[in-house]
């Protein structure tokens, strides 16, 4: 009897521990089952977050224009901002107005010229808030650009060109830009005849190069690569960009259609937030946008453009490139207004002065 009830006790005791066994192997093969759904879980949520948050497409080129969306990128503003932003690369400036136009893009930035261009052409494209400035007094290493000649050039001053007894030939980057505009302006003020230069389309890397083998006599030129010819010596500024257009020389808006402003505001707004915070940034840390720029584009060193801190859009400056427009014969006197240019519908964004 007592050996039959030893033999009944083994038996149950070897059935739990077979019992015990079993259910420990299981949650242990379970284990990285529940791993990888929790793992796939958070992946989805991620994406879920990712998904609620709307993109915005812009062509970034890796020139002075660039700085922003650099800034934006590698710091994060435009995360924090609520916004998906995705650099569709590198297009040539003529290029990206069409690119907006046809939704392959949504947003860019560009001087007045340049939307009324586009006005013109009979796009509906609106300003949404002031991006580029020119810098205050006195900050000439930060102006929106310089114009340089050879250190041993024997021009002082613009009046110097009715003296040389031949065509000064000045580079622009490309008609249609501040560049040209600016230029022309600061022609009239000095008297001197258009038949007197020519203009030559050079994009601003290859003016330095240029100016020094003698196929241009004046470089006009933005940061960073008017702080990378002046770096390298030789050269000298015949004249910046405030003395040629005062205040308004270096201002830019921020543009996206009527259509996409119409049927994403909020990501318009968000956009706004972000981008103006990294062009804050830049102007309260130059040291390391500028690095991070130069990096960018391929530079040793680098400056970077001034930005409007408040965003707040200002007619008055916005009128002087219509006067220059007006003058270049471009437009006529009246046809466009500083209203056509932009929408105050997003002004809340701005930090009013």
């Amino acid at each position: 009897m007592t050996n039959k009830n030893l033999l009944v006790s083994v038996v149950i005791v070897l059935l739990i521990l077979a019992v015990a066994g079993a259910y420990l192997s299981q949650n242990n093969n379970e284990e990285p089952v529940k791993k990888a759904q929790n793992s796939n879980d958070k992946l989805n949520v991620d994406n879920a977050l990712k998904a609620e948050k709307p993109t915005i497409k812009a062509n970034v080129n890796k020139d002075c224009a660039g700085t922003p969306w650099f800034v934006g990128q590698q710091k994060g503003f435009f995360e924090k901002a609520g916004i998906n932003f995705v650099d569709q690369g590198h297009l040539d400036w003529a290029q990206q107005p069409s690119a907006l136009i046809s939704g392959q893009t949504n947003v860019a930035d560009a001087h007045p010229n340049s939307i009324i261009n586009l006005l013109k052409e009979g796009a509906k494209v609106k300003g949404v808030v002031a991006g580029g400035d020119e810098p205050p007094e006195g900050d000439i290493a930060h102006e929106h650009m310089h114009w340089l000649v050879l250190e041993n050039s024997s021009l002082q001053e613009a009046k110097d060109i009715l003296k040389t007894g031949k065509k000064i030939k000045i580079a622009v980057g490309a008609f249609g830009i501040c560049a040209d505009l600016e230029t022309n302006d600061w022609l009239r003020q000095n008297g001197i005849p258009g038949d007197k230069v020519e203009l030559v389309i050079i994009p601003d890397p290859q003016q330095e190069q240029a100016l020094r083998q003698g196929l241009i006599d004046v470089a006009v030129l933005h940061p960073p690569f008017y702080t990378a010819a002046e770096e390298h010596g030789g050269v000298r500024i015949l004249v910046s960009s405030r003395k040629v257009f005062g205040d308004a020389a270096g201002i830019t808006l921020l543009y996206f259609t009527e259509d996409f402003i119409k049927n994403n505001p909020d990501a318009v707004r968000k956009f706004i937030r972000g981008y103006k915070n990294s062009e804050r940034w830049s102007n309260d840390n130059p040291v390391e946008s500028a690095a991070i720029t130069a990096k960018e584009i391929g530079l040793e060193k680098s400056t970077v453009h001034f930005y409007n801190d408040t965003g707040e859009i200002d007619k008055n400056k916005i009128q002087k490139w219509i006067d220059a427009m007006v003058k270049d014969g471009i437009i006529k006197q009246g046809e466009y207004t500083p209203d056509d240019l932009y929408t105050d519908q997003f002004k809340d964004e701005w930090i009013l002065k």
